[in-house]
């Protein structure tokens, strides 16, 4: 038997990965899971909600691939920087994720649904890591704890859930110098 929730997120996602957002509505995500509009709603209330669903799994999916392609033994500033850049072109490549960037209303409906999910998040749980290695291989200034230095990291997703209302035309360089500022002051 044919998973209906599962076979609306399936059409969904591949209509958001390939026409968007805003090009794709609730009878083309039912049609294309082969199920009536009124069975939708069984499962889903909104486009929207279907959204910050497909969103998620994207994103953590496209991050855990980055991490995983990624030296994670390099020098601390290099390889954070690697791991941003790469998110950034992964994203722009992905009109999935372009849309935290694009859409206001739905980059605040995501965060209003993920604000919880930070920790489990798959790069929540490298820079715990990351910031655990560096600790040991004594790289760290020695007064920085590992709870500090992750309130640093907490801080750019708070900065990451409100972009769109910081002004500037260049958000990914303004992470970066963000990022820089954090490693000059975590690392020795």
């Amino acid at each position: 038997m044919v998973d209906k929730r599962q076979a609306l997120f399936q059409a969904a996602h591949h209509l958001f990965l390939t026409q968007g957002f805003k090009a794709t509505n609730i009878a083309q995500i039912a049609q294309n899971a082969g199920v009536a509009v009124g069975t939708f709603y069984r499962y889903y209330d909104s486009k929207e909600a279907l959204f910050v669903k497909v969103y998620t799994t994207e994103n953590e999916a496209v991050k855990a691939k980055i991490i995983a392609n990624v030296d994670l033994d390099q020098a601390p500033e290099p390889l954070i920087k690697t791991i941003l850049q790469q998110i950034f072109q992964f994203t722009n490549q992905n009109t999935i994720l372009q849309e935290w960037f694009t859409n206001p209303k739905l980059n605040a409906l995501i965060a209003s649904h993920n604000a919880q999910a930070v920790e489990d998040s798959v790069v929540y749980t490298l820079l715990l890591k990351l910031i655990k290695q560096w600790q040991t291989q004594g790289l760290m200034k020695p007064e920085m704890t590992q709870e500090r230095a992750l309130s640093l990291f907490n801080a750019l997703t708070v900065i990451d859930f409100h972009q769109s209302e910081i002004q500037t035309t260049d958000y990914y360089q303004l992470l970066t110098d963000l990022i820089t500022g954090m490693l000059t002051v975590i690392l020795k």
